[in-house]
């Protein structure tokens, strides 16, 4: 009865985050087609101001990249969080919002997924979720380098969203979501 009661309670968090947000698609996207690969960026998920460590920011991480970690997060966590692209720097004045993360943290798992705007889809997604802010690499230093997250799809026809499950989760935790996104237009063909 409890995991039951979970699924309404998520049906009712993804709808109700997505009529917040009227821009996101609801179409197939076998009609669709991005309208130029030079035109992509990559864009990050930013969190709250009080959820946000920019990683050009933190003194644990030697780095020159820009993007967010959000955390820590604990369990009985439903929030949705806006998607920036070309935000360098983490300054939100250059980037554009091009989509929104949804994040459901429940006892043992977490439920993440990317939305993208109507004119944008998403052609990678990369994605960390563990205990501590950033991964690490095999000689234990924090990474931020996407291809580095223990998550990631390749979508070379592009999508409108993307999906994740995570099991065998606990405690408080730390979550970046990175994508590479294009945007898109009708497929006049179909």
């Amino acid at each position: 009865m409890k995991t039951f009661f979970k699924l309404i309670l998520l049906t009712f968090f993804v709808s109700f985050a997505s009529c917040e947000t009227e821009d996101v698609i609801t179409e197939n996207n076998s009609n669709r087609e991005p309208i130029n690969e030079k035109e992509c960026e990559t864009a990050f998920a930013y969190g709250k101001e009080d959820e946000a460590i920019c990683f050009l920011d933190d003194d644990d991480l030697n780095s020159n990249r820009w993007g967010w970690s959000i955390g820590p997060l604990t369990p009985d966590h439903y929030e949705s969080y806006l998607i920036y692209q070309a935000a360098g720097g983490c300054n939100l004045n250059n980037g554009e919002v091009i989509g929104t993360l949804n994040v459901v943290y429940e006892d043992d798992y977490v439920l993440v997924d990317f939305v993208a705007n109507e004119g944008y889809g998403f052609f990678e997604t990369h994605l960390y979720v563990g205990a501590t802010k950033y991964p690490t690499k095999r000689n234990g230093q924090y990474t931020v380098a996407p291809g580095q997250y223990p998550y990631s799809n390749d979508i070379p026809d592009g999508a409108s969203d993307d999906s994740y499950k995570i099991d065998d989760v606990e405690g408080g935790i730390y979550i970046i979501a990175h994508a590479v996104v294009c945007p898109f237009k009708k497929d006049e063909k179909n």
